[in-house]
């Protein structure tokens, strides 16, 4: 890795920045190939990155995206609206008279896929190695953590003293714009089924392969106790990727649970690796969860699965309203107590 990295830097721009590379500077985020809300982790990431060095996002989740609807175009804006008002062909006209950072990026690459391996050069390198970088265009297709820039944000910038999980929102606010269709979805379930006289609580169960991934994986008892604890006679927003889940929950709970008729798996393979499943549903899919478990007034959680993590900080919650089993991908303190 250090022998990768002291290449990396040695790496110089052999053209200086032109025309539009003159007034934009780039940051051209690609997928990287993970889970709907992994992706979304990096592109958090990517924000954050773009703020501190001055540069403008612009998104291109392509044929290397699990959500993506086969073609070549940016699967992002199948799920939101640009992110900027600059796009793809303003990048590629800023690397044709600027210089591009990663070596292995041109204009001839930049919307192919897939280019991002974890064991190939200038792959695995932290989002600090981009905060001085001279190019025009940025190149990320390796996950960036929000929490590792935290400490990189300037005194100058008006973000400056912000937590993790208040800048997690603050980018939400200022970048992503959900497609009105799916909004209409989610208001309509949101009017039916939890903006009524009852209290509801949102619980996520992450089954599948999770089990493999992680070292603290509760049962659906350690789920019902702090549900009967917390929010005895409430509503039920379950969200899940195991179907025998929703089994376990109507059983345990009948017609106080509630949820969306997302694509789930009867088996140990997750439905983000289904060769079958529509990806572009499946990206709605857990879009609309997340956003209407942020209706809910509780939430429950796993701690090592992205979908929690986002939910934990995409709002305010109330102290003791958001609760997540065992350690937190992003290192914050809901853990249970």
């Amino acid at each position: 890795m250090l022998a990768r990295l002291t290449k990396l830097l040695s790496y110089r721009p052999s053209l200086a920045p032109k025309a539009i590379a003159d007034r934009h500077r780039f940051l051209f985020i690609k997928a990287w190939g993970c889970g709907f809300w992994s992706d979304m982790n990096h592109v958090f990431g990517c924000l954050l990155l773009a703020e501190i060095t001055g540069r403008v996002p612009v998104t291109h989740w392509g044929r290397n995206s699990l959500y993506g609807d086969g073609t070549d175009t940016d699967a992002f804006q199948l799920y939101f609206e640009p992110i900027s008002p600059l796009g793809i062909p303003d990048v590629i006209q800023a690397a044709t008279n600027g210089a591009v950072f990663r070596p292995k990026w041109s204009t001839e690459t930049l919307q192919q896929e897939p280019q991002s391996s974890w064991k190939r050069l200038h792959s695995q390198i932290p989002g600090t190695i981009y905060l001085e970088r001279p190019e025009t265009v940025v190149v990320s297709d390796f996950y960036i953590h929000l929490p590792d820039l935290v400490s990189s944000i300037p005194i100058s910038h008006e973000w400056f003293g912000k937590t993790s999980a208040e800048l997690y929102r603050i980018l939400a606010d200022k970048y992503l714009r959900v497609r009105p269709e799916i909004v209409a979805e989610v208001n309509a379930f949101d009017r039916a089924h939890i903006n009524g006289a009852d209290p509801t609580i949102a619980v996520h169960y992450r089954g599948t392969d999770k089990v493999v991934e992680t070292d603290y994986m509760p049962s659906h008892e350690t789920y019902f106790d702090l549900i009967d604890r917390d929010a005895a006679g409430w509503r039920i927003f379950l969200l899940t990727d195991e179907a025998h889940c929703i089994e376990a929950f109507l059983e345990r709970y009948g017609s106080r649970v509630t949820f969306t008729n997302a694509i789930r798996s009867s088996s140990k393979i997750p439905v983000h690796l289904s060769r079958a499943a529509d990806r572009v549903r499946l990206g709605t899919d857990i879009l609309k969860d997340v956003y209407l478990a942020l209706r809910c007034k509780k939430f429950i959680g796993l701690g090592m699965s992205n979908p929690s993590c986002i939910i934990s900080v995409l709002k305010n919650w109330c102290e003791g309203d958001c609760i997540l089993l065992g350690p937190s991908l992003l290192g914050f303190k809901f853990a249970r107590e």
